[in-house]
């Protein structure tokens, strides 16, 4: 063999030599790559694991939070409930206050005389019980017998609630058989309720100029 061709074959092995190398030196910054990224991925991994238990933790603190937020919300909101209740108790003890003494003088001033008043007056018969605001047992040519219940805002509802109550009351006596004028007394009473009143033959008195005052007297007739 000549000493070109072995120069040859020589110079093509280190031609495949340091190919050789270059894809060696590839393969090792792939792989060093490859390796940093995998290290990365598992500190991210890490990281993400350590943040979603913060999360976790700070959620169940939240949740406590929630649990006790609530709590709280409901003890306020029975003791306001207890609280309106009382107010609305009072309140109503309030408006009988001042209505109840006053419906003897607006039966008298209607041109009756008056022959008994009771405040607050309380049936009980068997399974019956009733209570009425004020019964006035008055004179005009014939007896009458003016049974009133005090609200201090008058509603729809409540003329069928008196009708039964004062359905029960011959009940408990007899006397007042066919003689009964039922009265509302309110505060409030909105004016389509008049209407409902005349019908229904209930004298209705507001607060007025002279203490209490018939709105609609006319049913008296």
């Amino acid at each position: 063999m000549e000493l070109q061709e072995i120069k040859e074959i020589l110079q093509t092995h280190e031609n495949k030599i340091d190919r050789n190398i270059r894809e060696l030196e590839l393969l090792k910054q792939i792989s060093t790559d490859n390796l940093m990224a995998v290290l990365e991925l598992r500190k991210g991994q890490e990281f993400l694991t350590r943040e979603f238990k913060a999360f976790k933790d700070e959620m169940k603190e939240f949740k406590d939070e929630m649990k006790e937020f609530k709590d709280e919300m409901k003890e306020f909101k029975d003791e306001m409930n207890k609280k309106w209740g009382e107010l609305a108790n009072r309140l109503g003890t309030l408006t009988e206050d001042i209505f109840a003494p006053g419906i003897p003088y607006l039966v008298k001033s209607l041109g009756y005389k008056i022959k008994k008043r009771m405040l607050n007056v309380e049936y009980k018969k068997e399974h019956l019980y009733n209570q009425y605001d004020a019964i006035v047992v008055a004179e005009n040519g014939e007896e009458a017998v003016f049974v009133a219940e005090v609200k201090s805002q008058l509603r729809p509802e409540h003329f069928d609630e008196f009708k039964r109550k004062l359905e029960n009351l011959p009940i408990y006596e007899p006397f007042y058989e066919g003689k009964i004028i039922p009265v509302l007394a309110a505060f409030q009473i909105p004016e389509d309720l008049i209407s409902i009143a005349n019908r229904r033959k209930v004298l209705l008195v507001r607060m007025g100029g002279d203490y209490l005052e018939p709105l609609n007297p006319e049913v008296l007739k």
